[in-house]
């Protein structure tokens, strides 16, 4: 009898186990939520047709990463390292498909054209297209039908879309190959030896023309392939003849009249240097109007994609290279202080997104307690640097001259696509130089970090019937007698010349609120807070003789 009686006990609690669990999945449906997903790009599809009013151009689709569907509203622009494109021009290979130069000896060979409706960066694409594979970052919200309990993960952002995010390496460079149009890092010192690089170059802005895939492109109108300083840097398009664009008298020597290093060899190209004024350049001098060429025993830090030199090759090293969007060279080039043109990059650039309330944050939203912040943080490099200047230039009173910064967001007309620059913090005419300031020991590092103290300006007083709260791209530009914006002089190639004295640049991470109570059901993020999103960006270009009109992403990941 004992045994059954065990037997009859267990079922008991059994069913009592059964029916908490019965009731606990006709519990409440969870409210909307935030979510930020990494991962590798599982699948992507493309919308057959827009919803009503959205120019098909401009449709959304899917992607699954981690096994999770989410929904790619339409309107959706996508950022990748350092270009932005919308969804379905990542689905038509004539738009990003391999570009290079006639110079470019030997001629690269180049793989198949994805299957049409596939945009080769997706796992459940054909392996020669997807090599390796691809990640992306997608920040967006999770809304639940009331009704069915059903969720439907709604992206907000994709930013950003790239091989591996963190994907980097750094060296010196060994050897360059002039003809094709490339340089080995860590390798034999005047060998074709180490990791074979090219920059993802698809108008010949850094040198000869190469891009494998137009989507990992360098900036080539906001340089990313610069000296520590932000000061652009290139790989001559020939040698030992002069490149007009890229010129060797643009690396004085070392024991000249720029400057003797110790720890080159007399002779050895400079590796840190004082570009002279515009006005002082005579024939066969340094130029601050041209860009620094890159030589054999720089050290180099590079982040890109990895590519087979042949794509039906084996996956071996041997048979792979590096294709760049972005590189920084350990190289302190600087310019004369106060002059024009002077450089800037920007290394980081992040921003608290509050809660949409103006004024107080971190209360509540739909009753689940958050933390928010309105701070932000940037950290820049520039040229302009008096390397005589020493201490803390952080001064609440500064003095006359020394180096500045302002941070601008850039508000796009929804109709006519007319650029405003917005002053951040907004609603300020300047930020406080005790907060934005030059330091050592890293002469010409520019910080800016606004604490996580309630600090109102940061999110402005307009929503988003004004300007935006948030734009997707800030400009940070020099300030200070002297300093400003300069247009280089059109290249020999024909491209227009650069803007030297600002970096623009899209934001690739905002710091969302977070939940304070565990148990709480997770709080959703604040996405009309972000004027782009909500309202759109008018008209946008590299559609031939159609302008697409970017209006507010449908569906919306609605915050309540």
């Amino acid at each position: 009898m004992r045994p059954k009686l065990k037997l009859t006990l267990l079922i008991s609690v059994l069913g009592l186990v059964w029916a908490s669990g019965a009731l606990a999945q006709t519990a409440l449906p969870a409210p909307n939520a935030g979510f930020d997903t990494t991962g590798f790009i599982q699948s992507a599809t493309l919308n057959p047709a827009p919803r009503p009013g959205v120019d098909p151009a401009l449709r959304g689709g899917l992607i699954t990463v981690n096994g999770k569907q989410i929904t790619v509203p339409d309107n959706t622009r996508v950022q990748f390292p350092a270009s932005t494109w919308t969804w379905p021009q990542l689905f038509d290979v004539t738009a990003w498909g391999p570009v290079y130069g006639p110079d470019v000896v030997p001629v690269p060979l180049t793989k198949a054209a994805p299957p049409a409706g596939s945009t080769g960066l997706a796992l459940n694409d054909p392996p020669e297209n997807h090599f390796p594979s691809y990640e992306v970052h997608v920040v967006g919200n999770i809304i639940t039908t009331p009704a069915s309990g059903v969720q439907n993960y709604i992206a907000g952002l994709i930013v950003p879309v790239a091989q591996q995010g963190l994907n980097g390496q750094g060296g010196y460079i060994n050897f360059i190959d002039y003809a094709a149009g490339r340089f080995y890092v860590g390798g034999t010192m005047g060998t074709a030896t180490g990791t074979q690089v090219e920059i993802n170059d698809p108008v010949g802005r850094y040198g000869k023309i190469h891009s494998p895939d137009q989507r990992f492109t360098s900036d080539t109108s906001n340089p990313t392939i610069t000296a520590a300083t932000g000061y652009p840097v290139c790989i001559p398009r020939v040698s030992p003849a002069i490149d007009p664009d890229c010129p060797t008298t643009n690396r004085p020597l070392n024991g000249g009249a720029f400057g003797n290093d110790p720890f080159l060899a007399t002779g050895a190209p400079l590796k840190f240097f004082t570009m002279p004024r515009v006005n002082q350049v005579v024939a066969g001098s340094p130029d601050p109007r041209q860009m620094v060429p890159l030589m054999v025993g720089d050290w180099v830090n590079v982040s890109g994609s990895l590519f087979k030199i042949d794509p039906a090759g084996l996956d071996i090293p041997a048979n792979q290279y590096l294709s760049v969007h972005t590189l920084s060279a350990h190289l302190g080039i600087k310019t004369a202080p106060g002059t024009k043109p002077a450089y800037i990059a920007v290394e980081v650039l992040l921003f608290g997104v509050g809660d949409g309330n103006p004024t107080v944050p971190g209360p509540t939203v739909a009753g689940i307690a958050q933390e928010t912040s309105t701070r932000a943080e940037l950290v820049a490099f520039t040229t302009d640097a008096d390397a005589n200047q020493v201490g803390n230039e952080c001064l609440a009173s500064p003095a006359p001259g020394l180096p500045g910064a302002t941070i601008l967001g850039v508000n796009v007309d929804t109709l006519s696509g007319v650029e405003t620059e917005v002053q951040f913090p907004h609603g300020s005419t300047a930020l406080n130089p005790t907060e934005l300031c030059m330091d050592d020991p890293i002469r010409g590092r520019i910080r800016l970090q606004l604490s996580k103290n309630p600090k109102p300006p940061v999110l402005g007083q307009s929503n988003a019937a004004g300007p935006g709260k948030f734009y997707r791209e800030y400009i940070v530009r020099m300030t200070g007698p002297g300093r400003g914006t300069f247009q280089l002089p059109t290249t020999a190639t024909g491209l227009p010349g650069l803007l030297a004295g600002q970096y623009r640049l899209p934001i690739f991470e905002y710091i969302f609120g977070e939940g304070t109570l565990f148990g709480q059901p997770v709080p959703p993020f604040n996405f009309r807070d972000f004027g782009f999103l909500i309202r759109g960006e008018g008209p946008i270009g590299g559609f031939g003789s159609a302008t697409p009109i970017v209006g507010p992403l449908t569906p919306f990941p609605n915050m309540l």
